[in-house]
C-alpha cells in the first residue's frame, strides 16, 4: 500500500532531488497556522527533511526535525516572526484574482529572491534571527519550485 502525504506547497531540492526546506503556505494567520504546523510535521516526516516553514499571513514560522525520535516525533517550532507585505514581490499576473494562488506566488518569488540576493538588512530583527545564515544557505544551494500545480483561472 502506497502512503500519501498533503504535498507542500512550495519546496527547495539539491540537485540530486533531495528535500532541503518545504513551505506550507496558508493566506490566512494564527487560525490556520496551528493546522499548517501540524500538515508540515507530517509531510517533514513522510519524505524526510529536516526543515520546514509555515507562511500563513504575516507570520513565518520555522520548524526543525533534531532527528533524535523517529516519525517526526523530534520535529519542533523554532520560532515565529513576522513577515511585513511590503518584503512580498508582486505575484505572477497569472494567479491575479485567486488570492490563495496568489499570496502563494508572492511567497515563492520572495524565497527565490533571497536566494538571489541573500539580503536580509531590510529585514525585521525577528525575520532576521529566525532564519538566519542556515536558511539562507539552503536557498542559496538549493533549487526553489512549486511542489505541484497551481491552476490558473484561465485554466478553468
Amino acid at each position: 500500500m502506497i502512503k500519501t502525504f498533503p504535498a507542500p506547497d512550495i519546496i527547495v531540492t539539491s540537485q540530486d532531488g533531495e528535500y532541503l526546506m518545504i513551505v506550507e503556505v496558508k493566506l490566512k494567520h494564527i487560525s490556520i497556522a496551528k493546522s499548517a504546523i501540524e500538515q508540515l510535521k507530517h509531510t517533514m516526516a513522510a519524505i524526510g527533511c529536516s526543515v520546514g516553514l509555515v507562511v500563513a499571513g504575516e507570520r513565518v514560522i520555522l520548524l526543525r526535525d533534531s532527528l533524535e525520535k523517529y516519525n517526526g516525533e523530534s520535529i519542533y517550532v523554532v520560532g515565529e516572526a513576522q513577515l511585513p507585505d511590503s518584503l512580498l514581490p508582486p505575484a505572477d499576473e497569472q494567479w491575479k484574482g485567486n488570492p490563495a494562488s496568489e499570496f502563494e506566488s508572492r511567497v515563492q518569488r520572495w524565497l527565490e529572491k533571497l536566494k538571489l540576493t541573500a539580503s536580509m538588512d531590510n529585514f525585521p530583527n525577528d525575520l532576521r534571527n529566525l532564519l538566519g545564515e542556515q536558511i539562507i544557505s539552503l536557498l542559496r544551494i538549493g533549487e526553489v519550485r512549486a511542489a505541484g500545480p497551481r491552476w490558473s483561472k484561465s485554466a478553468k
